[in-house]
């Protein structure tokens, strides 16, 4: 039975969370006006939460998913 992995994909989302949160705190010393904010709210904010939501259903389904898994395993294997 094939195995899947979903810690990968998810540190890797949350590695890229983590970047892009330190990328904009760097461009935020040059780039500090109200357009800027404006770009902020609209599209950096909602993505945060967004983000932490999706990688805690990830680990809950990974939890189901290894649980199911080794539900069939004893289930063949017995």
């Amino acid at each position: 039975m094939k195995h899947f992995d979903l810690s990968s994909g998810a540190a890797k989302m949350a590695l890229a969370l983590k970047q892009l949160d330190i990328k904009w705190e760097s461009a935020k010393e040059t780039w500090n006006d109200g357009t800027s904010k404006a770009f902020h709210k609209e599209h950096i904010e909602p993505l945060m939460p967004d983000v932490k939501q999706t990688l805690e259903a990830v680990g809950r389904l990974a939890e189901v998913l290894a649980r199911a898994a080794r539900d069939v395993s004893d289930a063949t294997d017995g």
